[in-house]
């Protein structure tokens, strides 16, 4: 029995049965016995064990005595005498449902009437069982623990429901917050606050790398109590020294931790001290995982016990994955950022920042007594440094150079680089300096006069310049900018080192970019076409061949001469492309006469040193002609003199190729370069084409005669063929013949005429020629 006053836990065992089998799992039921006979309740725990349920039990009989055991006894449930000397039952019912209101009661009375039964389940006592029937005591015990436990998971459920509908409006504000807020910190102590007054944590702490010293310290932090806050705060913060710390423990493992009773034993004692001070029961510290790497970690509290189920545990890390994201893209956006307006090796402003800049300091000094200018530099051969010595060395010559003109120019705001080796730099030279030129050429002396030391070596560097003035040449300074850059162009092509800004030679170069993109756009519409000139055979009158000349059919001026645009298709590169449409064309031509039953005639085509320098040039030429080409009709080749005197190994290869399968191959305008007449027997050189300007002096000009006919009988010496180019009178064609010159080609004998034309002229004349004698005479000879 158990003594009033003193509690008396009875452990006797009892036999387990097959009915109590899933009540023993509950363990020993806490029994709080509201009696006073002892006797009695002695009898009602021999009823109640009796029925299958181990038990510890305390009996009272008095308030204090309840009110002490609903404190330190913990009953789970509670049975009561309805009539008691010192306490009523209803009374005691009263206490138990203000003390502990889901603690099953149920009445043992023998007294009780029905009345006061309904009066006791209406004020919530669960049961009542009468002390001549107690075989039911057992059952009703169970049944009420039973429906105690029920209630208690779903209040657990609906409390963990409601938190987990916190959390998720918590997880929901913080992504819109990522999505939001471009700052890192706003971000952080956002995150904080959404934690704790959305979330219901009691405190949240975000911590990160110091960005310099790497040491893990807290960026952004929020709680309900600010003073416990900033108790757990710097708690955490000195803790991160120590080697059992949690936030070292997570950086290095990058797996969360959690605690949800910081009083458990297996606890670490940091953890315990930490919770001491601020009175926090559960904690938690995931990750902030970027390329699978903790590289911060997001720490929250609660006050209560079991607070953090595996659901509420899946949300978190999904919040500590966004913020990780988050943290990531900012990290890049500023790089991003950082790499918009500096170049990435200098450090040095690029140009929209250098432009912003230096419009701001102009609009702050008003200029009084200065002239303002924008200085664009290039350093000369770049590229050969970079071949020669590896880019390596490159880039680091480029940070050198940056640094010189950091100390040279003091205020960095005022330089820039504008991508590879072009700098550029806003400097002041005074009103009355007659050549601004003579200031920048002073400064880069200053500053390139000695040689680079990269890694051990000696590299001297050598730069051009283009200058523009404010306001001459500009009143902002993009627009300044850009005309240094066009005077630095103009300084690049006339080879002189420091220039500055003309409009007239900027016009001609915004002239020549222009005519560059219509030359591109014809190219890709197909707006060139090939006109033929025919070369005709001087003592039989007959057509031996046509050269193909490149037309333009522009659409705002008509049909333009080569003249006006080849010139320009060579220096940009765009020659070869050009080249090869011409090569493709001549060939449909080709082929065109051929299914038309015409007679047979061969094409020459000009082909540039860029062509003919590639190393599949000879492959592309057969692919283009080999199906249908025979020895009376095909393509040929005329070359300029310049392109097989230098080192031209690998080009003779090619064209020795070529003329073993029947193209025969001239040297234009032969006579005008520098070519060598003892080497022409070692080039595979069928024909020769003397230029226009001999064949214009030969009716007048005694020793151009000679040398005219020299060139016939060299020619003729070395087996190869000569054209007369430009022909254009009756006499010229006369003293060709009287020569020995085998073909002539010119205005007089026709100019250059469309496919369609030409085509009509091989029908009609059937491959011979007639033309009269006093003809009109042209003003230009062939055309190019």
């Amino acid at each position: 029995m158990a003594a009033q006053g003193r509690p008396n836990y009875d452990r006797m065992p009892v036999p387990q049965t097959a009915g109590t089998e899933s009540r023993a799992r509950r363990g020993d039921v806490r029994i709080l016995v509201i009696e006073d006979v002892p006797d009695e309740a002695e009898l009602t725990i021999h009823y109640v064990r009796k029925g299958g349920i181990a038990c510890i039990w305390h009996r009272v009989d008095t308030e204090v005595a309840l009110r002490d055991a609903l404190r330190d006894f913990q009953p789970n449930v509670i049975l009561s005498d309805f009539s008691l000397p010192q306490l009523s039952g209803l009374t005691a019912l009263r206490i138990a449902r203000e003390v502990a209101p889901n603690l099953p009661f149920i009445f043992v009375s023998g007294t009780i009437g029905e009345e006061r039964a309904i009066e006791a389940l209406r004020c919530g006592a669960v049961d009542y069982v009468l002390k001549g029937n107690l075989s039911r005591l057992a059952p009703a015990i169970n049944r009420a623990l039973d429906d105690a436990a029920a209630r208690l998971e779903s209040r657990r459920q609906e409390s963990q429901i409601a938190r987990l509908t916190r959390v998720l409006r918590m997880l929901s504000g913080i992504n819109g917050a990522v999505l939001r807020i471009r700052d890192r910190s706003e971000l952080f102590a956002e995150a904080c606050r959404l934690a704790v007054t959305v979330g219901g944590y009691t405190t949240a702490i975000v911590m990160l790398p110091h960005p310099t010293t790497r040491a893990v310290q807290p960026v952004a932090c929020s709680g309900v109590d600010p003073q416990a806050t900033e108790t757990l705060r710097a708690a955490v913060a000195e803790s991160v020294s120590l080697g059992t710390s949690i936030v070292r423990r997570v950086l290095k493992t990058g797996a969360a931790f959690v605690c949800n009773d910081t009083t458990d034993p297996t606890a670490t004692a940091n953890i315990q001290e930490i919770m001491a001070q601020t009175g926090f029961r559960s904690i938690v510290a995931l990750p902030l995982l970027i390329d699978k790497t903790a590289i911060g970690v997001l720490l929250l509290t609660a006050p209560e016990v079991g607070t953090l189920s595996d659901e509420e545990l899946q949300m978190l890390r999904e919040v500590a994955a966004n913020l990780a994201f988050a943290l990531q893209y900012l990290q890049k956006d500023n790089t991003v950022r950082f790499l918009s307006y500096f170049d990435a090796h200098t450090g040095l402003a690029k140009r929209s920042l250098f432009c912003e800049r230096v419009g701001r300091l102009w609009a702050r000094s008003g200029n009084r007594g200065m002239r303002s200018a924008v200085a664009v530099i290039d350093v000369e051969k770049l590229s050969v440094i970079n071949d020669s010595f590896g880019r390596h060395t490159g880039d680091l010559l480029l940070q050198h150079v940056a640094d010189r003109l950091r100390r040279h120019f003091h205020d960095t705001e005022l330089l820039a680089q504008f991508g590879g080796g072009t700098f550029a730099v806003a400097l002041d030279v005074t009103r009355d300096a007659a050549d601004p030129i003579a200031t920048l050429q002073g400064n880069l002396t200053a500053i390139f006069g000695r040689p680079f030391e990269i890694e051990g070596r000696e590299i001297p560097v050598s730069v051009k310049s283009g200058l523009a003035l404010y306001p001459e040449d500009g009143k902002e300074a993009a627009v300044l900018a850009q005309n240094a850059e066009a005077a630095l162009r103009n300084a690049r092509a006339s080879g002189q080192p420091h220039l500055h800004f003309s409009l007239e030679q900027h016009s001609a170069v915004v002239a020549r970019l222009a005519l560059e993109h219509k030359l591109r756009t014809a190219l890709e519409r197909r707006q060139f076409e090939l006109h033929y000139q025919l070369k005709v055979g001087i003592k039989s009158r007959r057509i031996d061949g046509v050269e193909a000349l490149i037309r333009w059919r522009d659409p705002e001026s008509g049909l333009v001469l080569p003249g006006a645009f080849l010139p320009l298709l060579e220096s940009t590169g765009l020659i070869a492309e050009v080249g090869d449409w011409v090569l493709e064309q001549a060939a449909r031509d080709c082929q065109h006469w051929q299914r038309l039953g015409l007679p047979a005639v061969r094409v020459a085509v000009n082909i540039s040193p860029v062509q003919l320098r590639r190393p599949d040039f000879a492959e592309r030429f057969l692919q283009v002609t080999k199906p249908w080409a025979n020895a009376g009709c095909g393509l040929d080749i005329e070359i300029t003199e310049g392109a097989l005197f230098d080192d031209c190994a690998a080009e003779v290869k090619r064209l020795k190729l070529l003329r073993s399968v029947g193209v025969r191959i001239a040297i234009d305008d032969f006579g005008t370069g520098y070519s060598s007449l003892s080497r022409l027997s070692d080039l595979p050189i069928d024909t020769l084409k003397i230029d226009r300007m001999f064949i214009s002096r030969l009716a007048e000009d005694g020793p151009g005669r000679t040398l005219v006919s020299t060139i016939i009988s060299l020619a003729h010496a070395f087996g190869m063929s000569v054209v007369a180019e430009g022909v254009e009178t009756e006499d010229q064609l006369g003293l060709l013949w009287e020569m020995g010159c085998d073909q002539a080609q010119g205005f007089l004998l026709g100019k250059p005429v469309s496919s369609d034309v030409l085509a009509e002229l091989l029908e009609k004349g059937k491959g011979r020629l007639k033309f009269l004698a006093g003809r009109r005479e042209g003003t230009g000879g062939d055309e190019s």
